[in-house]
């Protein structure tokens, strides 16, 4: 159901956008890579369509908003304002999202296969060790949700010689091309050349299983050390600091008086219910951010 929605929605936009999307197609091509990088398969015109759909759609849903909060709470004096300034502004917002989403999807992938990269590589050799060949290698990878994202490039790699009929080696330089890792395309291209150089499978995987793996440990140990430092960071500035001021505030209060205008029970209200709270998610979303396996 969802699927045939998408679909209709797709036509929708090439119906409405499709001339206007030939007129822009080449200031949009930069972001083509990115959509086959993100494994994302739609052609860059229904994109454009879409794109520009989805921001005519905000824009009106806004404005039908913006009328019936206006007829119901009377905003006479800021109603043109509204009307004018926020359909506008969500319009923009969801231009900018749809625009970065084949982008930050291609990072996501990315750091997926990256992350997966070390185990996948020693599954592997362990299955060349075992003479299975390499398009039956990549075929029992896609059973392996546990791979992320190597397993739908071992998906695509399958269909390509299925499907499509390709030889391993070119089935696999194909994948090369699309996929957005750099470490992983650096391994297909490797697999190619050892299989058209008549060269040892086996022995090329274990060579890079164990500095895949080695670079896996040192990359966990940097980060393990900068996470000792972000701890240090946080104590200092989110635990002793709003402590001794709280302390400062307490005192204070025993004397009076306010402080921009917010009298000393307000503020410690304000700094431990609002600042404090906010300024913990955001350390949180930074190192969710900073984390290696995001």
């Amino acid at each position: 159901m969802l699927e045939q929605l998408l679909k209709a929605y797709r036509r929708l936009s090439v119906v409405v956008f499709g001339k206007v999307a030939d007129l822009l197609a080449p200031g949009f091509k930069p972001i083509q890579a990115h959509l086959r990088n993100a494994n994302i398969r739609i052609l860059l015109k229904t994109w454009i369509c879409m794109l520009f759909m989805t921001s005519l759609l905000s824009y009106l849903f806004t404005v039908v908003i913006v009328l019936a909060v206006s007829s119901v709470l009377f905003l006479e004096e800021m109603f043109l304002i509204y009307l004018v300034f926020a359909p506008i502004m969500i319009a923009s917002f969801s231009f900018i999202i749809m625009y970065m989403y084949p982008i930050e999807k291609e990072k996501r992938r990315m750091n997926s296969i990256n992350n997966n990269l070390p185990f996948a590589i020693t599954h592997m050799a362990a299955i060349a060790s075992a003479g299975i060949p390499p398009e039956s290698m990549f075929k029992l990878l896609t059973r392996f949700k546990e791979y992320g994202e190597i397993a739908e490039e071992s998906r695509n790699v399958v269909r390509n010689i299925k499907t499509f009929g390709m030889s391993s080696v070119n089935a696999l330089k194909d994948a090369a091309k699309r996929t957005p890792s750099k470490p992983f395309k650096e391994m297909l291209m490797g697999i190619t050349s050892t299989i058209e150089t008549g060269g040892d499978l086996i022995r090329y995987l274990s060579e890079i299983s164990e500095k895949a793996l080695f670079d896996y440990r040192i990359k966990r140990e940097r980060y393990l050390k900068t996470l000792s430092t972000y701890a240090d960071i946080y104590t200092a500035l989110l635990v002793a600091a709003p402590l001794m001021f709280l302390a400062l505030l307490a005192t204070m209060s025993i004397i009076g008086g306010d402080i921009m205008g917010l009298g000393i029970p307000e503020l410690i209200f304000l700094i431990t219910w609002v600042v404090l709270p906010l300024m913990n998610i955001g350390f949180l979303v930074f190192v969710h951010i900073t984390y290696p396996g995001v």
